[in-house]
């Protein structure tokens, strides 16, 4: 379409928006479009690989007469009797929709010279070419994958399927695959494709069965013969042709069984060929090992990595860890809610998951661990999981980076959101941390209806996150106390036991004094740590302090207590008091009650929910202010059998079962778009300050000079304007020139 000009020129017009627009030029249309297929098997001795190629390409005869396909066999070990046979008997049987022959070479003349021959075929019968080594086996499909793949970007030159045994065709990436037989290999494969995009650019392409262009053929040539008998030929023509911007990929959804290192022998030769190959490839091509170690360094690689955990082992489980790795050799309500997962967990998980502990060993060993059945790992081993779930927020960045390496799928539980509400607990990198992790994790678990509002309000969850709110086990036996020996009594029963620690949002301390303070003759047994006294100068009316030292209080470290000692504890107290002003779940009511002792705690959501969920029991005792809990305690009621409650008969299973189904979900659910997204930006986030661009180094002795002079005008100027009143006279003067040249330049 055209359109007259007024001085009587023509012009092309646009196409509009609801027109054809105009087809490509021929010579483009033919650089582009769809290709017949030249499918190039070099054999050499070797008949039983022949036969085996042979049938598959047999088996996919249909496919490739759909794609103009033409099979030749190009015979590299004339004379090999078992090999002629063979080939014998492929061109006497007769091979509907499959037009295959068979060249013979009048000698041996090695696979790349050999490679070399089929690529002249393809060039002048103007075919894209598949060359197929001996030892592999076509599955169908793959090739109307590949030619697909081939067309998906103009500039991809060379396309290879995936495999069970192909660097970095591999899929799964893992060394136990490589050796699968073919049924086994695809199997492994088909689980984890469909998860991949349709193909993955890469760095280089591995020649066991590789569709190369014939535009690519006809202008930059074949395999170069300096490479002898084989190694790197391959990736010296990639490299060659991707210096023109032509790409290799590999097309995720294409499968081609390989057995590796069987289709020529070379003996003791074989590792002398391929240092002497690398070393003429990286001399020609500097940039290979920067682009390969690259893409073997990548989050793309590393998320393909990752999915091969999807693969159940000979039992059908899959490797799932407990990640413990904040936990210590003490005890603390984090480290039981922890073990009473694990418990239950290795009892109901076992049926899916070959269940791991990640932690130190003293810790293994000092919470007794083994006796669920769980073997440990360490934290920073090599192992990889199909998930890892972590139990406790994270606080520092070296634990997310390590559980986004190790994982498929990484979930945590958040216990609480005090650290960034407690203003000296606050540090602003942990809220950019716990922000990326609700951002990028697959799943985040609540312990309270209080701590799943509270991350919600503060944070913002990532598309796709998947959410759960899951109470510990409100099964009262699951925090019954062992029964403690004479020694393990460190006082006499009938006393006031404050339970908590130094942070002073558990206001144990004032609290304690205020308790002992109003009564004299009452004993205190306050459980906390060290405590920083309130320097001289700051003894004002509401300065800090730390519990006051008096007869009648007895003060003790939790983390120095044995688990008897601190059991007495509980069933010697009268009553228990935990002061706290917040909680994420209220581990003291439950260890309280299970003590058979009345428990005084704050009207808290999440103590509200506790005692909602335990169906209200008359043992919990809420008071607003230590005011209101003094005069409470004055005369401390008794237990009450009749308003206890039962608690949950079996709750940890359920507990153990609502991680467990979110971890199936999170599992099921992996996306390699996602873990791609997750590592990326988690190299962004670890990734160092940028450096200071270096100075421009002078090329002549004019610009040497230049920067001198320069130099010595900066620092000269610099010392002028440091001067007293120099810096605003100058200021004013440039103002005042402005606004003359602005009044001059008016109309």
């Amino acid at each position: 379409m055209s359109i007259t000009l007024p001085d009587g020129r023509l012009r092309k017009s646009r196409p509009r928006a609801d027109q054809e627009p105009p087809p490509y030029p021929p010579l483009v249309e033919e650089r582009l479009r769809a290709r017949p297929l030249l499918i190039a098997v070099p054999l050499y001795r070797r008949a039983d690989l022949a036969r085996q190629v042979i049938q598959s390409i047999a088996d996919c005869a249909e496919e490739i007469s759909k794609l103009d396909g033409e099979v030749i066999l190009y015979n590299d070990s004339p004379g090999d009797a078992a090999l002629d046979k063979a080939l014998a008997d492929v061109t006497s049987k007769p091979h509907p929709n499959l037009a295959i022959r068979v060249e013979c070479n009048p000698e041996n003349v090695g696979f790349v010279r050999t490679a070399n021959r089929a690529i002249a075929d393809a060039t002048r019968l103007k075919r894209d070419l598949v060359l197929l080594n001996s030892d592999t086996v076509l599955t169908p499909g793959a090739l109307t994958e590949m030619a697909r793949v081939a067309l998906a970007d103009p500039m991809i030159g060379f396309v290879n399927p995936r495999s069970n045994n192909a660097t970095l065709a591999s899929l799964p990436y893992q060394a136990r695959f490589r050796r699968s037989p073919p049924d086994a290999a695809w199997s492994a494969w088909a689980a984890l494709a469909p998860r991949l995009p349709q193909f993955s650019y890469v760095p280089t392409a591995n020649g066991f069965c590789m569709l190369i262009r014939w535009v690519v053929l006809a202008q930059l040539g074949g395999f170069d013969e300096i490479y002898g008998r084989g190694y790197n030929e391959e990736n010296d023509l990639v490299m060659r042709a991707s210096r023109r911007g032509y790409r290799a990929v590999l097309a995720n959804h294409a499968f081609v069984w390989h057995q590796g290192s069987a289709s020529f022998s070379l003996g003791r030769e074989e590792d002398t060929l391929e240092r002497r190959n690398r070393e003429i490839l990286v001399r020609r091509y500097p940039e290979y090992p920067r682009l390969t170690a690259a893409y073997f360094s990548s989050a793309e690689q590393r998320a393909e990595l990752l999915l091969g955990t999807l693969i159940p082992d000979g039992t059908g489980r899959l490797n799932v860890a407990l990640d413990f790795s904040s936990f210590v050799a003490a005890h603390n309500g984090t480290f039981v809610a922890g073990l009473q997962l694990l418990a239950k967990a290795a009892e109901v998980w076992s049926d899916r998951y070959n269940l791991v502990v990640l932690c130190a060993p003293e810790t293994y060993a000092f919470h007794g661990m083994a006796r669920f059945g769980t073997e440990r790992r360490d934290p920073h081993g090599p192992e990889l999981y199909s998930a890892i779930f972590r139990v406790g927020q994270p606080y520092d960045w070296s634990a997310v980076e390590r559980m986004s390496l190790k994982a498929a799928s990484v979930g945590v539980f958040m216990l609480d959101t005090i650290s960034q509400d407690c203003a000296q607990l606050y540090d602003p990198e942990v809220g950019r941390l716990w922000s990326w992790t609700l951002e990028h994790f697959d799943l985040v678990a609540a312990t309270s209806a209080l701590t799943e509002g509270q991350l919600s309000r503060r944070f913002a969850f990532g598309p796709g996150v998947r959410r759960v709110r899951s109470l510990h086990s409100l099964d009262l036996n699951d925090y019954t106390h062992p029964r403690p020996e004479a020694e393990d009594v460190l006082i006499p029963p009938g006393y006031i036991f404050v339970v908590g620690n130094h942070y002073e949002h558990k206001d144990v301390a004032l609290t304690v004094n205020a308790l002992a303070e109003a009564d004299p003759k009452r004993t205190i047994v306050a459980l906390a740590g060290e405590w920083r006294a309130a320097a001289p100068a700051d003894k004002g009316a509401y300065a800090p302090r730390p519990i006051e030292p008096r007869a009648n209080v007895l003060q003790l470290n939790a983390g120095q207590l044995t688990p008897r000692q601190l059991s007495a504890l509980y069933l010697g107290a009268a009553a228990v008091v935990s002061p706290s002003h917040y909680e994420g779940f209220g581990m003291a009511v439950l260890d309280a009650l299970a003590a058979r002792r009345p428990v005084f705690v704050r009207p808290l959501p999440a103590t509200a929910e506790l005692w909602s969920e335990l169906g209200g029991d008359d043992n919990v005792h809420f008071f607003l202010t230590t005011a209101d809990l003094n005069r409470d305690l004055a005369r401390p009621p008794a237990w009450s059998d009749a308003g206890a409650s039962t608690g949950r008969p079996g709750d940890a299973a359920r507990a153990a079962a609502d991680i467990g189904r979110a971890v199936d979900e999170m599992i099921a659910g992996v996306d390699y778009g996602r873990i791609v997204r997750r590592l990326a930006s988690l190299s962004r986030q670890l990734a160092p300050p940028p450096a200071e661009p270096p100075a421009i180094a002078p090329t002549t002795p004019e610009a040497f000079v230049a920067q001198k002079i320069g130099a010595r005008t900066e620092y000269i100027m610099t010392r002028m304007l440091t001067l007293p009143g120099v810096f605003p006279v100058l200021r004013s003067m440039a103002r005042t020139g402005r606004r003359v040249r602005s009044f001059i330049r008016k109309p």
